[in-house]
């Protein structure tokens, strides 16, 4: 059965498939984090590549083909340009990251996907990118009840760290 659905989302990860597939982690609005197979975005001629780097946020047609749901077409809501300088762009990738390792599979989580558009739009008109961090994880890690009350970053990063069993970029908060 073929199942065509529209999503919104940001992509949280990509990996390279043989020849010139790709697997891409989104979350999305609809269906929470969603793992994609991109077919052919590798090629030269795709227009789809661009858009599904990391931290870009889209819209996609997806296609369900038994258990497996397929990238079809995608259009670029935001690739947060002005936020993807050398200062800023540590913040994304350790937030992304804690995403992608605390969310799991085909869960649904309106609250989170509400705290990434919050984070991205707080980066974009603060300069002070570290408090924003702060603030947005603290939410984060509140959210899905891994921690209650105000802590520092390093603990809060910390927290991610012991609960998604992964080291996590340290430089950011350094």
């Amino acid at each position: 059965m073929n199942r065509l659905q529209k999503i919104q989302g940001f992509v949280l990860k990509r990996k390279n498939l043989l020849e010139k597939d790709v697997l891409v982690t989104v979350f999305t609005k609809e269906y929470g984090k969603m793992t994609l197979i991109a077919k052919g975005i590798r090629s030269f001629t795709s227009k789809r590549a661009a858009h599904i780097q990391t931290g870009n946020f889209i819209k996609a047609q997806i296609r369900q083909s038994k258990s497996i749901w397929y990238l079809q077409s995608t259009e670029l809501i935001s690739g947060f340009l002005s936020l993807r300088i050398d200062a800023k762009i540590d913040q994304i990738y350790l937030f992304l990251s804690i995403v992608d390792g605390l969310m799991p599979e085909d869960q649904e989580d309106i609250d989170v996907f509400d705290r990434m558009q919050h984070f991205f739009v707080m980066l974009s008109k603060n300069t002070d990118h570290v408090q924003v961090l702060k603030q947005n994880l603290q939410k984060l890690l509140e959210t899905l009840g891994y921690v209650d009350g105000e802590l520092p970053l390093s603990e809060l990063v910390q927290i991610a760290e012991n609960t998604i069993e992964k080291r996590l970029p340290r430089r950011v908060i350094m």
